[in-house]
């Protein structure tokens, strides 16, 4: 399998997963709403709902970042003449990246801080699972701008920007 292929199949299984957690959580908040408007509010709710809008942004960024349209200010590395936006674009990358994986190495740490401890309403649901979010779609940012990360220095080079406007 090439790098196109693997790319390709990796952004229909994250649409997938994000696609699966929207249905979730839409299910989830017309669940709790319905039973508070009843008059038996769930206790569980808000902290699940709070929960699943977590996970479906840290996913939805690595999404975000291979399709090239995470937040950034790619107009600032145009601005500059063709043979300094080369150094500017791969600091800027070493900062994305260094960024990531010290947001994977804390997330881990956090799971194994909490480990042991569960939801407060939920006392099955183990809480590393709630807090594994921000490693795992950490390491899946750093995936997504790797995969995405020849058309983007192509694209800067050329003066267009990914994923957005001219």
């Amino acid at each position: 399998m090439n790098i196109q292929e693997f790319k390709k199949k990796y952004d229909k299984a994250l649409e997938f997963v994000l696609f699966v957690m929207m249905v979730a959580m839409a299910a989830v908040v017309i669940l709790g709403v319905s039973f508070r408007w009843a008059g038996h509010a769930l206790t569980w709710y808000d902290e699940v709902a709070s929960m699943q809008l977590a996970w479906l942004t840290y996913y939805g960024s690595a999404y975000a970042a291979l399709k090239g349209g995470h937040i950034s200010v790619p107009s600032i590395l145009k601005s500059f003449p063709l043979h300094i936006r080369k150094p500017l674009f791969f600091l800027s990358k070493l900062f994305v990246y260094s960024f990531f994986v010290l947001l994977t190495y804390y997330g881990f740490k956090v799971m194994f801080i909490v480990q042991g401890e569960t939801l407060t309403t939920l006392d099955w649901f183990p809480q590393p699972l709630a807090q594994s979010v921000i490693p795992v779609a950490s390491i899946l940012f750093i995936l997504s701008e790797t995969l995405n990360f020849k058309d983007s220095y192509q694209q800067m080079m050329e003066g267009k920007i990914v994923g957005g406007e001219e």
